[in-house]
């Protein structure tokens, strides 16, 4: 476990330090400093750069904040609007995400950094492990600060009763009519989804969009896992099926090559992870790089495997065969793969994993849903939708879990390396990221930075926030010479790199 000397390490105080902060918070009152040091041991203590998105509204992420210092606003998204309305302004000793605590719930609001910061963040599934006494001071603590929301809360909704009339129609708007219990200002059902029977042309091919699933359909969690985890088959990369195709008969006289190959496509990556890691070959430790896993399994064996999964899933046709979707993805896994790599490189990070394929794999979940719910991904290249930006929630919304879940399960059930199955859990919210967080933090900010050059799954049409990542703070906390790196200069330089070595980075892409 992390100790207080360590979290004093990452926020640029000591341990005195930190505690002294804290007994200015009315949050800690009542807590002697042996509580206090037992509270730093199970907590984040983070620093985070002015305009730092710390949560972001209908997202889902199980973690409490304590503002030690500095200003965050509370920001909420209202229903038609693009630009978030700012709620209020949380000053030192306020407290911000604690309905995570109690329930599994959508953020409600976005809370992003007006000054520097310094933030304490605690996680459930740590505070519920800590000294017993520590959880029932800080509970009992938690409960307080709850009512007193409340009471505020329930003093402003009386507030209004007495202000608001109740009989007005809304300004500027007519009274709706309605004809047999139908609201006229709501379109009919064939004109609101009319945009799913746009007609796409691919080749020679007219080839219309499915119908989206319906919300009411939506698979149970539990079902979803177990058909990941007991009959999903990756569709493969036929582009790079036929470059293997001379790898795989004889003896392979150029292992490098062959090897580069399979990194080439998710699908073959995990394949041989798989065999490599099975009860037949398992080591005392995992395997985690294709290369180890050719030395591990033999030439000949890998040679076999592949040849048996290019001639079982050959007949599959993934994203219901769109193939705009289909190279999308491809080329998407390969490209963050590739930029994970480069930002390694560039900040210096020293990892025991295989950063590349950590890239690559990272959206294994896509390839799992897609079999599962085939009607789904297609909906990406339609023009109108807004899948690209939610993608996450869409899925939980129209499927009943996100890819990132669905992947993780997958992963699992190959028997894949710890270190990947975090990052595929947990590419989108770093935040969530317990062990392996640099190495998740890296993946998804090359994810962002892929889909900021339109190579995102399904193409182009959505633009991250960058600077507001929260992976950012992750690389601050955890890596400490990028604890003085100013981000947004960072982005701008790193951009410009990406620039001068995108026809290498490309290299390759053009199946």
């Amino acid at each position: 476990m992390t100790t207080p000397a360590d979290k004093a390490k990452g926020s640029g105080f000591d341990l005195k330090q930190q505690i002294k902060f804290l007994k200015k918070i009315e949050f800690f009152d009542n807590f002697d400093n042996h509580e206090l040091k037992q509270f730093l041991s199970v907590s984040r203590w983070l620093k985070v750069a002015k305009g730092t998105q710390i949560i972001k509204e209908n997202t889902r992420e199980r973690a409490f904040y304590i503002l030690v210092k500095g200003e965050v606003s509370v920001k909420k998204t209202a229903p038609g609007k693009k630009t978030p309305i700012k709620l209020t302004t949380l000053s030192a000793g306020d407290c911000f995400g604690e309905m995570s605590l109690v329930m599994d719930v959508k953020r409600t609001a976005d809370i992003v950094t007006d000054t520097e910061c310094f933030i304490l963040m605690v996680e459930p599934g740590i505070i519920n492990t800590s000294n017993v006494f520590l959880q029932l001071k800080f509970y009992k603590r938690f409960c307080e600060v709850l009512v007193s929301r409340l009471i505020v809360a329930n003093k402003k909704m009386a507030d209004l009763e007495q202000t608001v009339p109740t009989d007005v129609e809304p300004p500027g708007e007519e009274p709706r009519e309605k004809t047999a219990g139908v609201d006229k200002a709501e379109p009919v059902a064939a004109e609101k989804h009319g945009r799913h029977k746009k007609s796409l042309l691919s080749e020679e091919t007219v080839m219309v969009l499915p119908p989206m699933p319906g919300k009411k359909d939506k698979l149970v969690k539990s079902k979803v896992k177990r058909l990941i985890k007991t009959s999903i088959d990756l569709p493969f990369n036929p582009s790079i099926a036929n470059r293997l195709a001379p790898h795989l008969q004889g003896e392979c006289e150029n292992t490098r090559a062959f090897a580069d190959l399979i990194q080439l496509d998710p699908a073959f990556s995990s394949k041989v992870l798989q065999i490599a890691n099975s009860s037949y070959f398992r080591r005392s430790t995992p395997v985690a790089t294709v290369a180890h896993s050719l030395i591990t399994v033999g030439i000949k064996q890998v040679q076999e495997a592949l040849i048996e999964t290019i001639e079982t899933t050959a007949p599959q046709k993934p994203f219901s065969g769109f193939n705009d979707v289909s190279l999308s993805f491809w080329r998407h896994s390969i490209l963050v793969a590739r930029i994970a790599d480069m930002l390694k490189e560039v900040i210096r990070v020293n990892l025991s994993s295989d950063i590349y394929l950590a890239g690559l794999l990272h959206d294994l979940g896509i390839l799992a849903l897609d079999q599962i719910e085939p009607n789904f991904y297609p909906n990406l290249v339609d023009p109108g939708s807004s899948l690209k930006k939610n993608l996450s929630d869409s899925e939980t919304d129209f499927i009943g879990v996100d890819h990132g879940q669905a992947g993780c399960w997958y992963g699992e059930s190959i028997g894949l390396p710890q270190s990947y199955l975090d990052v595929i859990a947990h590419h989108h919210f770093p935040e969530k990221a317990g062990s392996n967080a640099v190495l998740v933090a890296l993946v998804h900010l090359a994810d962002l930075f892929a889909m900021l050059k339109d190579f995102g799954v399904g193409g182009s049409g959505y633009e991250p926030e960058l600077s507001k990542s929260f992976a950012w703070v992750i690389l601050q906390d955890q890596h400490r010479p990028f604890f003085d790196v100013h981000v947004p200069d960072f982005i701008e330089n790193f951009t410009k790199e990406l620039e001068n070595t995108w026809s290498g980075l490309t290299d390759g892409l053009d199946f």
